[in-house]
């Protein structure tokens, strides 16, 4: 064979070995779900949601009577949107998730969750244990930061403290020189912990009116998440709220709601809460209760 023939034949086995990588899924184009089943879904903020998924669909199948089917979906623009188009047809949402589904449908709020007594809680930003910013003012002298946020459309992981820095005249394109999603409050905990972010952002569940000191969406550090310090909170942010389309069966609304409400009336209800929603009760919610994180979104997109 010659030279140039070999080459020829060399290119050709290296094409063939070249593979094109593959899209990634959409992951809202799920399979159909068989005739009468619900499905129910929330989003990975955590890394046991799909945990909380599965035991979150358990209690509609219990509530609603129909099977379900849970799914965990990668991010809170796919949840809202996956509620609003009816590719899922029961939802726990996040305040902005469910602000940004009812920009596209009519999506029917029917409980609000309850923490420790509480239908709202704040979003804190963190340092780390060694860090030196322990305030908003150090905050503002400070320049070159790493900022690790949880998702673009997180509330408390990065709607709510980049715009309260923005209220507070602290640009963030000035504070830090780099910002990165990590995907989960988890993974944004431990960013800051080990020293790969300078500063971090989380929620908060202490009572309203008392000062912001814990970092609760660090739990899963165990003890070490009493190490990372607090530098500020913001205003209070609605809690999760369940939901449906507005269009769903009034049957189907009435039941759920009329369950959600009623779970913390029993010690297997209090269990549900806790495995599928980490709460200990819902209470009613109306629409005026979200004005605040549509204020929030509205100033952030002004930037």
């Amino acid at each position: 064979m010659t030279r140039t023939l070999s080459l020829l034949v060399a290119s050709a086995l290296l094409a063939s070995c070249t593979t094109t990588p593959a899209p990634k899924p959409d992951p809202l184009a799920l399979p159909p779900a068989p005739e009468g089943t619900l499905t129910v879904a929330m989003t990975a903020s955590t890394d046991s949601a799909t945990r909380q998924t599965e035991a979150f669909a358990a209690w509609v199948s219990q509530a609603t009577g129909k099977p379900t089917r849970p799914v965990t979906f990668p991010d809170y623009d796919t949840l809202a949107t996956a509620i609003a188009t009816g590719v899922a047809d029961v939802a726990l949402l996040p305040p902005l998730a469910f602000v940004r589904a009812g920009e596209q449908a009519a999506v029917e709020p029917l409980a609000r969750i309850v923490r420790k007594g509480q239908t709202t809680y704040r979003s804190v930003l963190f340092a780390g244990p060694d860090s030196s910013l322990k305030s908003l003012e150090e905050l503002k002298k400070a320049r070159n930061l790493k900022a690790a946020w949880v998702d673009a459309a997180s509330s408390t992981g990065y709607l709510f403290p980049k715009a309260f820095l923005l209220i507070n005249g602290i640009p963030p394109a000035g504070l830090f020189a780099s910002q990165d999603f990590y995907g989960s409050h988890d993974a944004v905990c431990r960013a800051v912990l080990e020293g790969r972010a300078d500063v971090g952002a989380t929620f908060n569940d202490d009572p309203q009116g008392s000062p912001a000191t814990s970092v609760h969406g660090c739990r899963s550090l165990g003890e070490q998440a009493a190490k990372l310090q607090v530098i500020a909170a913001t205003q209070s942010i609605p809690n999760d709220v369940l939901a449906t389309k507005a269009a769903a069966p009034a049957e189907l609304k009435t039941a759920l709601g009329s369950a959600a409400l009623s779970l913390s009336g029993s010690e297997e209800g209090r269990q549900v809460l806790s495995k599928a929603f980490n709460a200990e009760g819902f209470a009613p919610v109306g629409e005026a209760d979200w004005a605040p994180v549509t204020a929030a979104l509205e100033a952030f997109r002004r930037q």
